[in-house]
């Protein structure tokens, strides 16, 4: 029983590719009472990821192949929620994200929130609080407030690797999908919405010292345009003009 709520199973998802050096300084972060269970995915590494994993007291899966980002997430998801999960909580093997961070969001998992969004911006500047890269600040700043604005999203962050998934966004949004790229990240924001889902954000901390494996500024532009048709594609399904599989009727 996790030391958060008596009432929910909450179950950590750690994602990884390629993450070796930073795995036993993550297991050593990550306080245990804070999770009913936790699993490792390993998204078929071609480094010693999943055999460092296994040094470690958790659930390791290894993919027979590469399912990229959102493909590894799709199937952690499914995991955890197939096992009895009442919420999972997205961690990055890279240990750029505090894991710990969803001690704040109590209130939401008792109120069974949807989807629960780990926001590095909430009452702070991340570029000069956690030293993030100035050109990832300002390009998240700008399309996370331009997203949040255009679409009524009350969210101040909206491409962040620290999420929390509730059974009822499980059982009531077609998440698989999504991408199996980064993309997956900011779509499944949009499904919350677009299917009335509870959702909120917490404030997390993240560090961009050491070993990282976040998304490069080549795949990132790729992503930022994919962004801007994803809100189209949102539109169009609200006004009962077209509607994607993303945003089925």
């Amino acid at each position: 029983m996790n030391k958060i709520t008596s009432k929910k199973k909450i179950y950590a998802i750690v994602i990884c590719y390629n993450s070796s050096p930073a795995i036993e300084s993550l297991y050593n972060k990550i306080d245990k009472s804070l999770f009913d269970k936790i699993y490792f995915f390993d998204d078929n590494s071609t480094d010693d990821s999943y055999e460092k994993a296994k040094k470690f007291d958790w659930e390791v899966i290894k993919n027979d192949t590469n399912l990229g980002h959102g493909g590894n997430l799709k199937k952690a998801i499914d995991t955890a929620f197939l096992d009895g999960a009442d919420f999972a909580c997205e961690i990055h093997a890279d240990n750029q994200y505090n894991p710990n961070s969803l001690i704040a969001a109590k209130d939401f998992f008792e109120n069974d929130y949807g989807l629960i969004i780990g926001s590095r911006f909430v009452n702070k500047n991340p570029y000069l609080k956690d030293g993030m890269p100035f050109l990832r600040y300002f390009a998240n700043k700008i399309m996370s407030t331009f997203t949040s604005k255009l679409l009524s999203i009350n969210l101040t962050e909206f491409h962040t690797g620290y999420k929390i998934f509730g059974k009822k966004f499980y059982q009531n949004v077609p998440f698989k999908n999504c991408s199996n790229d980064y993309l997956f990240s900011f779509q499944i924001i949009l499904q919350a919405k677009y299917f009335n889902l509870k959702y909120g954000e917490i404030s997390i901390s993240s560090s961009y010292e050491g070993f990282r494996t976040s998304c490069n500024y080549y795949r990132g532009f790729f992503y930022l345009l994919n962004n801007f048709r994803e809100i189209l594609f949102y539109f169009l399904a609200k006004m009962k003009v077209f509607n994607s599989k993303v945003f089925p009727k």
